[in-house]
């Protein structure tokens, strides 16, 4: 069985835009994709309501993605391949990460897995980084949290050149998805779908590689 660990925020968690609840496993996009792959994989989900890359939230323990991935990748060991999708916590005001601040943190987070095979494993996961959609216009609570921040495409490439130097699979959402407009940082339950279709084609692409 390929086992894959899905290591993400209130974006994968399933959060609903506009709301504290969280969609169903089958419509929020790890479970999804566990669909579409069937009984021959397991997916694991270890998302967090802010979780950052690498920087601490003040307010909120335990957000700091960097510190926490060892652990996981124990608890949960063996593990065929990581999912990554992180990164928009990063600009939120408390943080105040720039895009280039982040790509730091999300390389030093792609490095530290590279660099992990805790027993049984014999060699490091394999790395899949799902680049989140760029914000837009955050609404309602968010626009307390995110207030008037604008991430532009350029920062996109920057985050692709830096994986790319890395040798990881990279998957830039904003391809096929767009944030929620109701809340304007989340997902909703349409995007999931397409999301978690999307990103089981591929792990089926990098396993079959």
């Amino acid at each position: 069985m390929i086992s894959i660990l899905v290591f993400g925020d209130s974006m994968s968690w399933g959060i609903i835009p506009g709301s504290r609840n969280r969609l169903s496993f089958d419509k929020r996009w790890p479970g999804v994709a566990q669909h579409q792959l069937g009984d021959g994989y397991r997916v694991i989900e270890e998302c967090l309501n802010g979780r950052t890359t690498q920087f601490e939230d003040p307010w909120r323990p335990s957000r700091n993605g960097l510190e926490s991935i060892q652990m996981l990748m124990e608890s949960h060991s063996p593990v065929d391949l990581v999912v990554i999708m992180l990164g928009i916590n990063d600009f939120q005001d408390v943080i105040g990460a720039t895009a280039n601040d982040s790509v730091e943190g999300l390389s030093r987070l792609v490095s530290k897995l590279q660099s992990l095979s805790p027993e049984p494993m014999q060699n490091p996961a394999d790395i899949l980084v799902v680049i989140p959609p760029e914000i837009q216009q955050p609404q309602a609570l968010m626009a307390q949290k995110f207030s008037g921040f604008k991430r532009g495409k350029e920062s996109e490439i920057v985050y692709l050149e830096r994986m790319n130097k890395l040798g990881v699979a990279t998957l830039v959402s904003s391809e096929h998805i767009g944030l929620s407009q109701v809340d304007g940082i989340h997902l909703d339950e349409a995007e999931h779908q397409i999301l978690g279709q999307w990103i089981s084609s591929k792990i089926r692409d990098l396993v079959i590689a």
